[in-house]
């Protein structure tokens, strides 16, 4: 298998898919209704025109496809950072992957989503619940599918 600084590449790649799966069953379908009002984003009655608020008021939302395909890069360098922990420290079953997930889920992923609950205006817990829930359960999910390729 191909390997970068020791890191099972196939691994990396599955490992970022499921992180990216998570996230579009966390943000578009489990918490997408509570997480669009934590953070300002409307929808209008036919659900086919989004709104967001801004200092100025409502403006009309367009997804950016660009920016889209960007957010496929993150989970590729969480995962494979989570592999680069895991083969530093040893880690090579699931259950001490999973607990590891879970510690830097809790202690470094969540301080950082709880950024934006302290520094937007509009104080979100909703929102850094949606956020802090979802980055914890990428961490451990991450791990526990990168623990199977070493």
């Amino acid at each position: 298998m191909p390997r970068l600084a020791g890191i099972n590449l196939v691994g990396v790649l599955l490992a970022a898919f499921v992180i990216y799966f998570v996230g579009f069953l966390w943000y578009g379908l489990l918490f997408s209704e509570p997480y669009m009002n934590a953070i300002g984003v409307y929808f209008n009655e036919a659900g086919d025109l989004a709104t967001y608020m801004t200092a100025d008021g409502p403006a009309d939302m367009q997804p950016d496809m660009a920016w889209m395909l960007a957010g496929m890069v993150i989970p590729i360098i969480l995962a494979f950072g989570l592999g680069w922990h895991l083969r530093r420290k040893g880690i090579k079953s699931v259950a001490s992957a999973a607990m590891s997930g879970l510690a830097l889920g809790l202690l470094i992923g969540v301080p950082l989503m709880a950024y934006d609950l302290v520094y937007t205006p509009w104080h979100s817990l909703a929102g850094f619940l949606v956020d802090a829930s979802h980055t914890v359960v990428t961490f451990v999910a991450g791990a526990v599918v990168l623990s199977l390729f070493d």
